[in-house]
């Protein structure tokens, strides 16, 4: 069986530039995860990743059904809703939205993984750099942190209405 991985976005008029779904996927506070067995069983879940250049970071525990499927199928599809609004009134929902696609990977080395560490610390969290370094390094190791090297990323837009 092909891929679908090249199928053109059905409505054109709602593609966004490249940069803009950087944008509102850097902005989103989570996204969804999806991945996938090596059986093909689908799994999502939320999560709070950051992105630095061309991937994202994430943390999770060190075991879990996520990491499992990772470890079988490394493809990854990571779904943001930046803004969202019901216009009931045009039976329609208003909204932002980018998915991005990518192969994950355990980070293993220690500088990269206490660098992503601070990355999301410093993006979700309002501590200073000597409480969060304090931080990282008590949950250092119960802690895992997986980078999505994006492969497609597609931003989607029906206006939001003011």
């Amino acid at each position: 069986m092909a891929t679908t991985q090249q199928t053109p976005l059905r409505r054109k008029d709602r593609s966004v530039q490249h940069q803009d779904a950087l944008a509102w996927a850097a902005q989103s506070d989570y996204c969804v995860l999806s991945t996938c067995d090596s059986e093909g069983v689908p799994y999502g879940v939320p999560i709070s990743p950051v992105l630095e250049e061309n991937h994202f970071y994430f943390h999770c525990a060190t075991t879990g059904r996520k990491l499992e499927n990772l470890q079988q199928q490394a493809q990854v599809c990571m779904t943001f809703v930046a803004k969202m609004q019901i216009d009931g009134a045009a039976f329609t929902t208003r909204y932002e939205s980018v998915i991005a696609e990518g192969k994950a990977s355990l980070v293993t080395e220690e500088a990269e993984k206490r660098h992503a560490l601070q990355l999301l610390c410093m993006r979700y969290t309002t501590h200073t750099t000597e409480e969060i370094a304090q931080y990282i390094t008590k949950y250092f190791a119960q802690t895992m942190v997986v980078k999505v090297e994006m492969t497609h990323i597609c931003g989607k837009s029906n206006p939001l209405q003011n």
